[in-house]
This record gives structure tokens, sequence and C-alpha cells, in this order.
């Protein structure tokens, strides 16, 4: 048996388990390490099957290292391709940016924008949630839930098509939600970061609806990319 190829595998695991460690230095979580703890996130994805047999093989290597002067398992080629491809995934993670719909295909409207339009596309096109944009920036959303509480407060009657976005302008700040909320995200934010985000409600218990990712995660940035939760649902 080739003592060089099993302290290749554990130099290896080595180095996977300390870049999990920085990954999850904020999360106490309740695996048994930072491997299982990955093997069961969805960023493990189709090398799940391999990091189990990897952790088996690490924990027999651990407790029972040698008999007879020799290793009691020795890591095959494909295990070690297999090792260096999950180390690959976690040195390179998947980015939020790249599940999300860029800049230009987002639909979106401005302050001047027809209500009775915009209300239109978001029926037929199944929008629950359009981007405010103003001076290239986001200014705000508008919701199906802030066209009801526009309506209902302000006890109106009918639009016309002479009504514009502005009139809401009190009701599309991010910060002005009552029923959810929303997150910036940067550039560089993996999936993982996202998808846990989606996860969670806030302190007031509202859900998240859309991330928005800018170049350094800041409101004031133009929008590179937007997320919502069907961005992530089975990737």
């Amino acid at each position: 048996m080739e003592n060089g190829r099993v302290e290749e595998f554990l130099d290896l695991y080595k180095k996977l388990e300390q870049l999990l460690k920085q990954r999850y230095a904020n999360d106490s979580g309740r695996y048994e390490s930072v491997v299982a703890r990955y093997e069961n996130s969805r960023d493990s994805g189709r090398m799940k099957d391999e990091l189990m047999a990897i952790r088996e093989i690490r924990n027999l290597l651990q407790h029972n290292p040698k008999v007879n002067g020799q290793y009691i398992v020795e890591p095959s080629d494909e295990i070690l391709a297999a090792l260096r491809e999950v180390i690959r995934q976690v040195e390179q993670p998947k980015l939020a940016i790249d599940f999300g719909v860029k800049a230009n295909g987002i639909y979106k409207a401005v302050l001047g924008s027809s209500l009775l339009n915009v209300i239109r596309v978001m029926k037929d096109r199944g929008f629950s949630h359009v981007p405010v944009i103003e001076q290239n920036k986001l200014y705000g959303v508008l919701s199906a839930y802030t066209v009801f509480e526009f309506v209902t407060e302000q006890g109106v009657q009918i639009l016309t098509e002479e009504t514009k976005v502005k009139a809401m302008k009190p009701y599309l700040p991010v910060g002005k939600h009552k029923k959810e909320y929303y997150l910036f995200m940067p550039k560089d934010a993996t999936f993982s970061d996202a998808d846990e985000a989606f996860e969670k409600r806030d302190s007031k218990g509202r859900r998240l609806v859309a991330i928005f990712i800018t170049e350094h995660g800041k409101a004031d940035e133009p929008i590179l990319a937007m997320l919502t939760p069907w961005s992530v649902v089975g990737k």
C-alpha cells in the first residue's frame, strides 16, 4: 500500500477543514464537523455522496490508522480527485449574482410610470414586486401589498391612466414595507449567502422577498441583479 497516497489524502482533508472553518466561523451549527456541515448543505451539490465516503475514509484513518505498520485503507485515485474537486468548489463558490435576473432583464418602473400600466404588467407576467428606479438607483419597491395599502389608506376609488407611480411615494421605500423586507448584497456574495438569507425572517417576523446585488452591497448603488426566493429554489 502506498503511504504517499494516504498522506496526500490526509493533507487535502486538512486543507478542506481549514477552508470550511473559515466559512463557518460564525456558525455554531449542529454537526459533528465542518465537513459534515458542508456535506449537508446545498453547496455540496452533486458531491454529497463523495463527501460521505471521504469523511468515512478519514475517520477510519484517524481512529484506526495502521495494522502491522500499514494503513488499513488506501484512498483511490477517484476519491482523491473528488476531494480536490470539493476543495475547488469551496475555494470558488457559486455566486448569488449568477442566479439572479441581471439588471437589463429586470422589469422596472420609474416614478413617472403609469401605475395602472405597471399593475397590468404585474398581473399579466406574474410579478409580485417591481423595483422603482430613480436616477439609476433603487428608490423603492412596488408590490401587491403596497398597492393594497395605498388604495385602502388613501381611500382611492379609481385608478386612471394618469395616476403615476409617484402617487405611492410614501409606500415605496424598502424600509417602509410592513410585511416584507429586502436585502442588499455585494457582487461577490455567494449563492449560499442568498440561500440562507431567504430561509430567515427578520426581527419583526417579516419574510425576505428580494435580494438586490450591487457593487458593494449598498442601497445607493446601481442594481446589478435581483434575486427572489424562486431564484434559489431547487438550485
